[in-house]
C-alpha cells in the first residue's frame, strides 16, 4: 500500500472515530440542556401556582394549551410526592402519542392536599434536536469530503518532488549516467532527501567509473605479459630436455587459463561498458548450424550424439555477441559432458534450449550464472555461463536452467521481434 494511501486511510479513520464520539457527546449535552431549559418553565407554572394559593387561597383554573397542560387532583392526605419525568402521552389533536415532560408536585388548599401535574410538551424539543442531529450529520459528511479531498489533492501535490525523485532514480542507469540534479523544492524534507540521493549517485558515478577504468586497463594491460611470457616459453621449450617440457607444459596451462580468464573479464566489462551496441537483424538458425559445424571435431572426438531441430527464427542483436552466447553454450555443453553422452539443441517459437549429459551440479542452481562458479570436476574459468548471462540481461532475453541427475538444459527466451 502507498504511504499516502496509509496516510488517508488512518486520517479518515481517525476522523470518523472523533467525529462520532464527538457527535454522541453533542447529542447528549443538548439533549440535556433542552430538557433542563423545559424543567424550569415547568418550575415557573410551580412557583406560580403556589403563589395563586398564597395570594388567594386557591387552586388556579386547570387549562390546556396546545403545547402545556395543567390538572389538579384531589387527594385527601399528602400523598403525592414532587416529581419531574419524561413520559408519552396521547396528543388528542394530532391523534398520536407524544413525548412529553411532566412535573408532579403536592398543594395544600384550606386543609385539603391536591396533586398538582404540570405536563409541558418535548415534541418542539425533539424537533429542535432532531434538526441539529441533522445539521451535525451534514458537517460531518461534509467535514470528511473536504478531508478526503483535501488529503487526496493537496498531499498529493505536496508529494510531487518525492515521487520525481523517485522516478529518476529508477531512470538511473550507472553504466551511462551522470550524477542526479535534482529540483529545490519548498520542503525542507524533500530538499534534504534529493541533496543526498544527488551526492550519492554523484559518489556511485565517480567510483564506477573508477573502477570500470581499472577493469578495462588492468584487462588490456595483462594481455602483454602474457604473451611475453608464451613466447619465452616457445624458446624455453625448444632447448630443454623432457623433466624441463613438462613443467613448461604445466606453465602453458596457467597461462593459457590465464588468458582465457583475463579475455571473459575484459568481455564482461565491455558488455557492461556498453561497447557492443550496433545491432543488426539475424538468422539464429544460420548461426546455430554454424557452430554445430565450427564444433564437429569436438563432438566427435568425444563421441558425442548430437541432434538438432531448428526453426526460422529472426531476432535484433549484436552480432559478435550473439556468436559469443552461443559459443559459450555448445562449450559449455561439451565440455561437462560425458564421453558417448548427448547434445540435444532446439530452436523454435523464440526460445532456444541446449540439453546434454553430464555430472550433476556440486553447488546449488541459484548460483549457476555467478562469476568463478564452477563444479569440482571442472577445469573452466567459471565465467562461461556470467558470460552468457550478462549478454541476455543486456539484450533482454530470459535465461533459466533445469537439471537432473545426469542432465542439464538452457532454456533462453527470446524477446518478441517486430
Amino acid at each position: 500500500m502507498k504511504l499516502l494511501s496509509r496516510y488517508n486511510r488512518a486520517n479518515i479513520v481517525t476522523a470518523i472515530i472523533i467525529l462520532l464520539a464527538s457527535s454522541i457527546t453533542y447529542y447528549f449535552i443538548i439533549r440535556i440542556i433542552l430538557l433542563q431549559q423545559i424543567d424550569k418553565d415547568l418550575q415557573v407554572e410551580e412557583q406560580e401556582i403556589h403563589e395563586n394559593v398564597q395570594e388567594h387561597n386557591a387552586l388556579p383554573n386547570a387549562a390546556a394549551y396546545k403545547d402545556q397542560e395543567i390538572r389538579f387532583e384531589k387527594t385527601g392526605a399528602e400523598t403525592a410526592k414532587r416529581e419531574i419525568k419524561s413520559t408519552m402521552q396521547k396528543n388528542v389533536q394530532e391523534d398520536e402519542n407524544e413525548p412529553v415532560r411532566m412535573l408532579t408536585f403536592p398543594v395544600k388548599v384550606n386543609s385539603e392536599w391536591y396533586k398538582a401535574t404540570v405536563i409541558k410538551s418535548q415534541a418542539e424539543a425533539e424537533d429542535l434536536l432532531q434538526f441539529i442531529v441533522l445539521i451535525t450529520a451534514a458537517i460531518f459528511l461534509l467535514l470528511l469530503v473536504v478531508l478526503f479531498l483535501v488529503n487526496r489533492f493537496l498531499l498529493g501535490k505536496l508529494w510531487l518532488p518525492f515521487h520525481y525523485t523517485l522516478q529518476q532514480l529508477r531512470q538511473f542507469n550507472l553504466k551511462n549516467a551522470a550524477a542526479l540534479q535534482l529540483p529545490p523544492t519548498n520542503i525542507d524534507e524533500f530538499n534534504e532527501l534529493n541533496i543526498s540521493v544527488s551526492d550519492m549517485t554523484q559518489r556511485l558515478s565517480s567510483e564506477y567509473d573508477v573502477l570500470k577504468q581499472f577493469t578495462e586497463n588492468a584487462s588490456h594491460e595483462m594481455q602483454t605479459p602474457i604473451a611475453i611470457i608464451n613466447s619465452k616459453l616457445d624458446l624455453l621449450a625448444q632447448t630443454s630436455n623432457e623433466g624441463q617440457l613438462r613443467h613448461i607444459e604445466s606453465i602453458y596451462e596457467a597461462a593459457a587459463r590465464l588468458s582465457r580468464l583475463n579475455k571473459a573479464l575484459l568481455l564482461i566489462a565491455k558488455i557492461e561498458n556498453d561497447q557492443y551496441n550496433v545491432v543488426e537483424k539475424m538468422n539464429l538458425k544460420q548461426l546455430i548450424e554454424q557452430k554445430i559445424i565450427q564444433f564437429d571435431e569436438l563432438i566427435k572426438a568425444r563421441n558425442i550424439y548430437m541432434t538438432s531441430k531448428l526453426e526460422d527464427i529472426w531476432l535484433s542483436m549484436n552480432k559478435e555477441l550473439a556468436d559469443i552466447m552461443l559459443t559459450n553454450l555448445f562449450s559449455n555443453a561439451i565440455k561437462h559432458n560425458y564421453a558417448d553422452g548427448f547434445i540435444r539443441c532446439t530452436l523454435a517459437e523464440n526460445s532456444l534450449q541446449m540439453t546434454n549429459s553430464g555430472l550433476p551440479l556440486t553447488f546449488s542452481e541459484q548460483h549457476l550464472f555467478q562469476r568463478f562458479q564452477k563444479s569440482n570436476h571442472s577445469e573452466g574459468t567459471g565465467l562461461g555461463l556470467a558470460v552468457v548471462s550478462q549478454i541476455c540481461d543486456t539484450n533482454g532475453i530470459g535465461i533459466s536452467y533445469t537439471g537432473g541427475q545426469n542432465e542439464h538444459t538452457f532454456r533462453l527466451i527470446f524477446p518478441q521481434q517486430s
